[in-house]
């Protein structure tokens, strides 16, 4: 059985040999990497099962799934400084807070509670910051963690939505695409803010994954 295994590690090595992992803010489009993608989770879906069952080939799927699925990053400023310390000022007795504060964070994701296997998920974020009297905001930095439906991180993005420093309100995207094969299930896509390389806020989101018709027609 082992060596059974291992004759198709071998294979799929030479199969999905071309398949590199774009850079997060890159998209590898062109059909030859998808289906060498496709191969990998399905192919470690298959190693897996061999290995330890059901649970294994979860486990074999979700690491195709981390080498091959892509995280694309878009970020611009939405609000100058003037516009949010103008008004975080006529709500708090004209004054800026002592630190660099984080005002609001708002975070969706897109499709809402189910995404079919090969559709593009969206988290889009709205940040709002403010400089304080005693230290200026010099960046922003949101990461978004995808955790597979065994629990398990296999992908993260993260990108510096503004370095020029001071407030302002910024829009961020990070837009998940995972590759053929994909094991259904629960994922779970977890977001958190950096204010000057600290802590500020996180948040969570769950969305279930399932095949599309036609996938599901192919694996009968």
């Amino acid at each position: 059985m082992k060596l059974k295994a291992l004759t198709i590690i071998l294979s799929l090595s030479l199969a999905v040999g071309g398949c590199a992992t774009p850079g997060q803010e890159g998209l590898a489009d062109n059909d030859n990497s998808v289906m060498k993608c496709g191969l990998m989770t399905a192919g470690g879906a298959v190693i897996g099962g061999l290995l330890n069952g059901k649970r294994g080939a979860v486990k074999g799927a979700v690491i195709g799934l981390g080498a091959c699925a892509v995280i694309e990053i878009a970020s611009a400023r939405t609000h100058s400084a003037t516009e949010v310390e103008q008004k975080y000022r006529s709500a708090n007795r004209n004054v800026l807070p002592p630190s660099a504060k984080l005002v609001s964070y708002a975070s969706n994701v897109s499709p809402q509670g189910q995404a079919r296997s090969g559709e593009p998920i969206k988290v889009q974020s709205a940040i709002r910051a403010v400089s304080g009297t005693g230290e200026p905001i010099r960046e922003i930095k949101e990461v978004l963690v995808a955790y597979s439906p065994d629990g398990k991180e296999f992908k993260r993005g993260e990108k510096l939505v503004d370095t020029s420093g001071g407030s302002g309100e910024f829009s961020n995207s990070f837009t998940l695409r995972l590759p053929q094969g994909a094991p259904e299930g629960a994922y779970r896509l977890h977001t958190d803010v950096y204010l000057n390389g600290k802590l500020a806020s996180s948040r969570d989101a769950n969305l279930q994954l399932v095949q599309a018709a036609e996938q599901r027609m192919s694996s009968l």
